[in-house]
């Protein structure tokens, strides 16, 4: 068998196989022989039909199964001759097959692309010092205390205020007639969160508990719903209760209900590690992705278009895995498709660095690790773990554990330096390079490694 190789770019070769005469004629040969024992014709003892009549009547069919057969037979011992290790078949071109003759077809491949990496070892990143303060620690037992508090009516007369909760009976009225679908009774909203709408919220605050209000309500001709857009609503409504939030108070029976404290000062000493091995974390995965960032913008690669399109069903999946069909049919997902193709390019590019990387520096992945998240995924999903071991969910844990065994190493050999507070800035661009690149292994989510209460 003869192998030729031609370059058609750096992602995409054409890779020609010539098969020999003699295999060709053993191909046919045997699958006429096959077919002469299968054939029952009439006027003819099974196995007894002559050879002349078989090819006769079954030629076309012997051809076209000879040709898929030497495919099948010779294109892995030629993809191994090439040391070529395909992404993706691109098209096959068999050429004709005769008998006596020798069989040529060609097949158009993408090929991981051949590039060179710029230096990965030594990169310097600058970051802030990590600091906790007491503003932050203070922040966070009053979250604590806000999760613990208790809603208590309140007593006595006086103005409502942000932060109040009020419960109300209220009508809908269009052109002095009662709406069905626009009343209710025992509503309860918190005031100053945007809960109601505004001209309701103005007329509740500073009233008191009793009082009853008549508010226009004027809705925009694009309102969401509608049957209220572009009408102009009358809401009669009635305060009938208040209710404000009191919160626990720092004490021994408080401190229990969190866990085993003994004093404040225990509660703020836990606080403050957790705050600063949440900061720690933000660092690191900073760090591993402004990197990364580096790289993929000093690297040249001609992407294969099947990684860039495979990136981007993904995603597309990823994007609408919660929507109906009858919603997905009416998205114009070319569109959608046009707008990731970017993050998809810079995803693939990402991906092929750490790939070269792992392979430059022999960084694998263990059996016994793969095989952890497999029973991690198994118990998530309440599957059997057998039905998880399924070479494209095992190639996928493959990556994401090399890759981040990638980052790990890329961040030891990092030159990190810390410099003074970064601007606000410089924390906003931290988190648009963590979005770009965060997600390219099915590492955290951006939101788990930039917590509101740490912004």
């Amino acid at each position: 068998m003869e192998v030729y190789v031609e370059e058609i770019s750096p992602a995409k070769r054409k890779l020609e196989v010539k098969v020999p005469k003699e295999e060709v004629n053993a191909e046919i040969n045997n699958l006429y022989q096959d077919m002469r024992k299968r054939a029952r014709l009439k006027g003819f003892r099974p196995g007894k039909v002559p050879m002349y009549i078989i090819k006769s009547l079954y030629k076309n069919q012997v051809i076209a199964t000879a040709i898929h057969n030497l495919i099948e037979k010779t294109y892995p011992e030629a993809l191994k001759k090439a040391q070529l290790r395909p992404i993706k078949e691109r098209e096959i071109e068999p050429g004709a097959l005769k008998e006596d003759e020798e069989f040529e077809y060609i097949v158009t491949l993408e090929v991981i692309p051949e590039f060179e990496l710029p230096p990965y070892k030594g990169i310097e990143v600058e970051v802030s010092p990590i600091e906790v303060t007491e503003k932050e620690v203070e922040a966070e037992i009053n979250r604590l205390r806000e999760m613990h508090s208790e809603l208590k009516t309140i007593e006595e007369p006086r103005p409502l205020k942000a932060g109040d909760y009020v419960i109300l009976d209220f009508q809908g009225y269009q052109d002095g007639k009662p709406l069905e679908n626009f009343k209710a009774e025992n509503y309860m909203a918190e005031l100053g969160k945007g809960q109601l709408h505004e001209n309701i919220e103005k007329e509740l605050i500073g009233a008191k508990v009793g009082e009853e209000k008549i508010v226009k309500l004027q809705y925009p001709e694009d309102f969401q719903n509608k049957e209220l857009a572009g009408k102009e609503i009358e809401l009669h409504l009635t305060i009938k209760e208040a209710k404000e939030k009191v919160l626990p108070e720092l004490d021994e029976e408080f401190l229990k209900t969190l866990g085993e404290y003994e004093t404040v000062e225990d509660l703020k000493k836990a606080i403050y590690q957790q705050i600063k091995e949440k900061k720690e974390l933000v660092r690191d995965e900073y760090v591993k992705n402004y990197i990364l960032a580096q790289l993929t913008e000093k690297t040249e690669i001609d992407l294969p278009e099947s990684l860039v399109e495979e990136e981007l069903e993904d995603m597309l999946n990823r994007a609408f895995q919660f929507t109906t069909p009858e919603v997905r049919k009416s998205l114009d997902l070319e569109k959608y498709k046009k707008e990731l193709r970017p993050t998809a390019e810079q995803k693939v590019k990402a991906k092929l660095i750490l790939g070269k990387i792992a392979k430059v520096e022999n960084i694998t992945a263990e059996k016994d690790e793969i095989e952890e998240e497999l029973k991690l995924m198994a118990e998530n999903l309440k599957v059997p773990i057998e039905q998880m071991r399924v070479p494209y969910v095992i190639s996928r844990i493959e990556s994401r554990i090399i890759g981040e065994k990638v980052l790990a190493f890329l961040k030891e050999k990092a030159e990190i330096k810390e410099v003074e507070e970064k601007e606000e800035t410089k924390e906003e661009e931290a988190k648009e390079i963590a979005k770009h690149y965060l997600s390219l292994l099915g590492l955290k989510e951006v939101e788990d490694l930039f917590p509101s209460e740490l912004s």
